[in-house]
């Protein structure tokens, strides 16, 4: 079994840009086979923000269009994030006590390097 967030995480970001649309997001990750995407910062920015399944749940409870309105008017800003040498039990307790099923694994400089998500931890069980 694994013992660190390095040996679990998605090491391949899977990214969109603030001004895709939200289906064209969900597309990504059905066609990646994840709950969420990164969203790059603007040119020139350095905040990431965060994309899941429930923001697209949130986006189609507005009404509208989901081939119109733009992935970024529902992402979020990543709050928690976990480091690639936590272990396991770390990154689950994080998920807990902030509520969330993704972290952006960061390295030292402050770089996303990967991800973990709620069903990464479980498959370790």
């Amino acid at each position: 079994m694994a013992q660190y967030v390095r040996e679990i995480m998605t090491k391949s970001l899977v990214t969109v840009e603030p001004d895709d649309s939200v289906e064209s997001a969900l597309q990504v990750m059905r066609a990646r086979g994840t709950h969420s995407v990164l969203i790059r910062p603007p040119r020139g920015g350095r905040l990431w923000r965060i994309f899941t399944d429930t923001d697209f749940l949130i986006a189609l409870d507005s009404g509208n269009d989901p081939n119109v309105i733009l992935v970024g008017t529902y992402a979020s800003p990543i709050t928690h994030t976990a480091r690639s040498d936590w272990t396991i039990e770390k990154a689950r307790e994080e998920m807990i006590n902030a509520g969330v099923k993704h972290l952006p694994v960061m390295d030292g400089s402050g770089s996303i390097v990967g991800m973990v998500s709620i069903t990464d931890v479980l498959n370790q069980y």
